[in-house]
Parts: structure tokens; sequence; C-alpha cells
């Protein structure tokens, strides 16, 4: 089934793929927080997105980085925190992102004032989305392929799959509480 998040999933990919950042976090933004709102439907928006993103942390880390970081905090600023306030705020206010969130393709990771990531976070919160189990029902109208830690996926066969990834995870780390 398509619906607003798979095709803002789907425009998100392309935007990544066009190292469009901004055009990226446009698109991705509505289909977090539309699964954030799922998962936490009473919640308000800030709280809601900020959790996903705190649930699914060691995901996106693990994806971007190949290794897990969890309760990361700077100056008071956390992953969530950084990822809503810089990112998704500055882009619903002001069209852009913030000066404080910076996305580069060098792989980089500095974290202080700015906090400067490299573009695999954004897939790492893309695939967040797409593995989220409330996403089940998702597909997009585009196949993409994807490489997560030495295998293979059609990106459409993995909507709602968490349990795949995580696995995967668990296995390379030797951690069957990784995620626990």
């Amino acid at each position: 089934m398509t619906t607003s998040i798979s095709r803002c999933i789907d425009r998100s990919i392309a935007a990544l793929q066009a190292k469009d950042f901004e055009a990226t976090f446009i698109q991705l933004f509505p289909a977090v927080d539309k699964t954030a709102k799922k998962r936490r439907p009473k919640e308000g928006v800030g709280s809601r997105v900020k959790a996903f993103i705190r649930d699914e942390e060691a995901l996106i880390t693990g994806i971007a980085t190949n290794n897990v970081f969890k309760g990361i905090m700077v100056d008071d600023v956390d992953f969530p925190t950084a990822i809503y306030k810089f990112g998704r705020t500055s882009i619903v206010h002001e069209g852009e992102l913030d000066e404080r969130l910076q996305i580069n393709e060098s792989g980089e990771i500095k974290i202080g004032k700015v906090w400067c990531l490299p573009s695999t976070y954004i897939t790492g919160i893309i695939m967040a989305v797409i593995l989220s189990t409330e996403n089940d029902r998702e597909k997009m109208a585009k196949e993409y392929q994807i490489q997560l830690f030495g295998n293979s996926y059609s990106a459409n066969s993995l909507w709602g799959r968490r349990d795949i990834i995580e696995q995967r995870m668990c296995e390379l780390w030797r951690n069957p509480n990784l995620f626990g």
C-alpha cells in the first residue's frame, strides 16, 4: 500500500541520491512524524518525533557508522534533540537546516556546538521509518536496493521488518542484547 509515508520516503531517497540534504529532510520529516504519531498518538509533535528517534537511535547509528552510539549528550543536547531542533524545526520554520546541524559526505563526525554528521545518518533515519513495524503495509512505487551490513536488500521487502536488520546487527556485533 502506498501512503504519504512511502511517497515521502521515496522522494527523500531521490533527494539523498542527488545529495540535496535539505530536500531530503523536507521529505523525510513528515514520514518520521507520521510514523511517530502511529507509535505515540497522544503525544505532541516534538515529544513524539524525539521519542521515535531515541527509540531508533541504536539502529540509526548502527546503519550510519557501523557502530552503535546511544545517549550522547553535548551542551544539554542529545541526538534526538539535535535532529528535531536543528533539523526538523528549522526546516519547517525557516526552510533550511540550522547551521548547528551539518551533513557531510566525508564520513566525518563532530559533535559539539555544531552537530556535523555524515549523510549515512540520513540513511539511518530513512531506514528507521522503513523498518518500523507501524509501516509494515507500506510500499514505494520505485524499487531501491540497499546494502546493509554486507547484505543487499530490496527496500520494499523491508517495510516493517526491523527484525531482519536487528538480527543481522546482533550477529555482527555478537551482542544479543544490542537492542535490549
